[in-house]
């Protein structure tokens, strides 16, 4: 005969043990990303801290910095939706003020490419050369690839804005 006592100790033990299933259920990491292009072997994106955005307007956060696979180089995914819009530096972090970088684009989507800057009070930065249409890489990131450079004149936050056809999206890069 079971005793009535322990009946509530047991479903409360039950409750609690399904509820712990759930929330672990719940939290599990699904970072898979389908990005194919064509003919190339899908490639993650780069690593972020958890539950942090790719990247905010005011740097807050600024997007998240990490080796490209195949370069070695800093890269970063933008903010950007319905599309995909990746930057590739050619420059050790941090980027300084009026350092000349190299920035290598690649964004899904169709239609011409359009870049533009806004740092600290709407500043602009300088173009050195660009956006130049590039055949192609080995940089393994979907869309297609054009290069850019600038010299960003003061430290600060700047958003580097990317257009493509309707589509847009940001990098927002911290200046030291």
């Amino acid at each position: 005969m079971v005793s009535r006592r322990h009946h509530p100790l047991r479903c409360w033990l039950i409750c609690c043990s399904l509820i712990l299933m759930l929330l672990a259920a719940c939290s599990t990491n699904s970072s898979v990303t389908s990005s194919a292009t064509k003919g190339s072997s899908p490639v993650p994106p780069p690593t972020a801290v958890p539950g942090t955005a790719l990247g905010a307007p005011g740097c807050q956060p600024p997007s998240p910095m990490d080796a490209a696979p195949s370069q070695g180089l800093p890269e970063t995914q933008g903010t950007a939706t319905g599309v995909q819009l990746w930057a590739l530096f050619f420059a050790d972090m941090p980027i300084h003020p009026k350092q000349e970088i190299k920035i290598v684009w690649r964004m899904t989507g169709s239609g011409s490419f359009h870049l533009s800057t806004h740092g600290p009070r709407g500043m602009p930065a300088q173009p050195t050369f660009g956006p130049e249409e590039h055949g192609g890489s080995n940089w393994n990131r979907p869309g297609d690839e054009w290069g850019s450079g600038f010299i960003f004149p003061v430290a600060g936050c700047w958003d580097l804005h990317a257009t493509r056809g309707t589509a847009s999206g940001d990098v927002w890069l911290m200046v030291q």
